[in-house]
């Protein structure tokens, strides 16, 4: 039995018992999509800034930034899964834009970005300036880890780490996203529920708010910062979860989940790994 367990190993678990028993199982790691460099990226940046500004009080010159975020995508983009049709080149200036959008509200050449919204009286989209999150955000921790023990010997421990909590109190999450949330996705989302027990363990007091910033991937970026917030009643459900998934695991229950949504030879790198491996063949073993 796993002596630790993360959100992601959760939520992986819930995706596909045979993802989980593949990658954290067997050990096997397999080449993540441009989606998801980009947003390892994105975020390597931003903690570089993050992390010195707790100090500095002001946020790192733009270029600064744009150079950890090339350092991180150059080197993950060898061990990226890119599509036939994709262009490196292209998506790393999507995760250049979404630096810009999010650091100073202006693109390289230092013009104000601009976004399309909507105007719910004249059914009409204008044109409006972008409000960049980082001068705004005043950071106190910083990947931030944290471990929850419990007091009746299960056999593991609940580990993770939060991305930032502000001076005001406050977690927030930054994602990249390719669509526009809804506040019931943000609402539910169990990363925010593990964020949220981690900080009431480490700290002893209860954060004052949870944020979800997304960097919106359109042709124009954009960004959205949804709040939320965490009931003792969202934290036991979470509790409940990793319960049920540590027995799960334990007894070796591991098969395919068999969703169509990722489910299949064209949608699964563990579909067939050669040997009689993979999720092909629906059971672990």
């Amino acid at each position: 039995m796993n002596k630790h367990y993360s959100i992601s190993q959760l939520l992986t678990y819930m995706k596909c018992q045979l993802h989980y028993y593949f990658r954290y199982i067997e050990g096997v790691k397999i080449p993540p999509p441009s989606a998801v460099t980009i947003g390892i990226a994105v975020h390597s940046a931003l903690e570089v800034n993050f992390r010195q500004k707790i100090k500095s009080r002001k946020d790192l010159p733009i270029d600064a930034v744009l150079d950890a975020f090339s350092d991180s995508f150059e080197s993950a983009k060898k061990e990226t899964a890119w599509e036939k049709d994709e262009n490196p080149a292209e998506v790393k200036d999507e995760g250049i834009n979404l630096i810009c959008t999010y650091h100073t509200g202006k693109d390289r050449n230092g013009e104000p970005m601009m976004y399309r919204e909507l105007n719910p009286e004249t059914r009409k989209y204008e044109q409006k300036p972008i409000q960049p999150l980082s001068p705004n955000i005043m950071p106190l921790f910083v990947e931030e880890p944290f471990e929850i023990k419990f007091d009746n010997d299960v056999g593991y421990t609940f580990l993770g780490r939060m991305d930032l909590v502000d001076d005001q109190n406050r977690i927030r999450d930054t994602k990249t996203s390719a669509r526009t949330p809804t506040k019931d996705q943000v609402d539910t989302d169990l990363q925010m529920t593990a964020y949220a027990l981690g900080f009431r363990v480490k700290t002893g007091t209860t954060e004052k708010g949870l944020i979800m910033d997304y960097l919106i991937k359109n042709k124009a970026p954009k960004i959205m910062s949804v709040e939320t917030k965490r009931t003792r009643e969202d934290i036991d459900r979470l509790l409940k979860i990793l319960g049920h998934i540590a027995n799960a695991v334990e007894k070796g229950i591991f098969f395919c989940n068999c969703n169509p949504i990722f489910c299949g030879p064209q949608n699964c790198q563990y579909w067939d790994m050669g040997g009689g491996k993979g999720c092909k063949f629906g059971v672990a073993g």
